[in-house]
Parts: structure tokens; C-alpha cells; sequence
């Protein structure tokens, strides 16, 4: 079973275990569902464990989510920096939509085919997504996910072409 990350916990909310989640998937209020079954994983240690979400609701650009189980404070600090993953579910999106876990790994190149770098994130602005690129000889840069400036993507060979402007690299 492949599974995806949805969020990660970033802090503690109240004193009855709440927690505030950052965001990393499309359509998170489908989510981030009462009863949904979700993976909370510890990438340092390589830990992980199922529960299920009891609530969910959204604060600003983040969750608020309480798990089964998790009714304190002092049990709710213990997932801070974890990650919450779902099951990968494949559903036909729109034309011109992707999952997130789809474009990261993706090599951006220029109209020239020159190689830009590599999608490391994508980041969620209230304009629009942005695509932070990863380049081996500087620093990273960011590309807004419009059609201003991707040309074209290509998800099963991993290839973004995007239109690169002056002083955009």
C-alpha cells in the first residue's frame, strides 16, 4: 500500500491533545476527515502507527486535528514534527491539476531543455502554488504554478518545462 503525506504536525492546540497540522495536500477538507485513517510517521526514527482522526477543522493556513486516543497535551507533544499520511487514492483530476507528491521529484527545465533543477516543494499561497526548484549551482528558486510560466508537465516522465523570465534564476 503507497501512501502519501498530507501534513505534518507542527504544534500543540488547547489541552485535550488537539494538534495543528501543516497542510501538504490538494483538497484537504477531504482529508482531513472525521474517521479518515491516517499513518503518523517519525522519518528520523522510522517509526510509525495508525490511528484514526476524531475532528477536524481549519485555522488559517493550517488544521486543527484531535486523533483517537490522543487526549492530553503531554501525549498530543509527542507528534509534533510528525508526518500524517493517507493511502494513496488515484482519482481522474481536472486537466491541469496535480497531486502535490506528483511534482515533487520532477526535473524543471528551461524552453531550451536546460535542466533548472528539481522540485523539492510546493508551496501553497493564497495567489497561487508555487514550485520551490532545488538547483545544484545556486540557490533555490521559486516558480509560480501558473500558466504564465509552465509551459508543460509531464508526470510519468518527471519533466516541468517553465518559462523563465529575467531575473527569475
Amino acid at each position: 500500500m503507497e501512501q502519501v503525506s498530507i501534513g505534518k504536525i507542527t504544534n500543540t492546540v488547547g489541552l485535550h491533545g488537539e494538534v495543528k497540522v501543516f497542510v501538504t495536500t490538494d483538497f484537504p477538507s477531504k482529508r482531513f476527515q472525521k474517521g479518515q485513517l491516517v499513518t503518523l510517521l517519525n522519518e528520523e526514527a522510522n517509526e510509525r502507527f495508525e490511528t484514526v482522526i476524531a475532528s477536524a477543522r481549519q485555522s488559517n493556513d493550517r488544521y486543527v486535528v484531535s486523533f483517537k486516543n490522543i487526549t492530553s497535551i503531554k501525549e498530543a507533544e509527542k507528534l509534533i514534527g510528525l508526518l500524517v499520511l493517507i493511502e494513496k487514492k488515484v482519482e481522474n483530476l481536472p486537466k491541469g491539476f496535480y497531486y502535490h507528491a506528483d511534482l515533487i521529484g520532477c526535473g524543471v527545465y528551461d524552453d531550451g531543455k536546460n535542466l533548472i533543477g528539481t522540485v523539492a516543494k510546493v508551496e501553497d499561497y493564497p495567489a497561487h502554488r508555487t514550485l520551490r526548484i532545488t538547483r545544484n549551482d545556486g540557490p533555490d528558486v521559486l516558480i509560480p504554478f501558473i500558466a504564465a510560466f509552465i509551459k508543460s508537465v509531464n508526470i510519468e516522465k518527471k519533466e516541468i518545462v517553465a518559462r523563465i523570465i529575467e531575473g527569475m534564476l
